[in-house]
């Protein structure tokens, strides 16, 4: 998994504004293509794994980390504001 320097930029905003300091990526049920990746500011589960990817704190559901090979975590801009996409990975669906 990758984090470009504008999700860095958007997430290091969010920590402050809500006093977190990591994300957690994990299952969130399946699709047609495996597991539906999910993305929240929970703290780390005793089973995920962490990395420092591009300075931020991942907390990595293990369902999900073989999902997250070439996937990029990437900062989008929508109507109301910005949030996060996720490119890459599987694009079977």
């Amino acid at each position: 998994m990758k984090i470009t320097d504008s999700a860095k930029q958007l997430l290091e905003t969010i920590f402050t504004e809500r006093n977190a300091e990591n994300i957690r990526v994990y299952d969130a049920g399946s699709g047609c293509c495996g597991p539906q990746i999910g993305l929240s500011l929970d703290a780390p589960a005793d089973t995920d794994l962490i990395q420092e990817v591009n300075g931020i704190k991942v907390a990595i559901d293990p369902k999900v980390s073989a999902a997250l090979d070439g996937v990029s975590l990437d900062k989008e801009e929508a109507g109301n504001g910005a949030g996060f996409v996720l490119i890459g990975g599987s694009d079977c669906c």
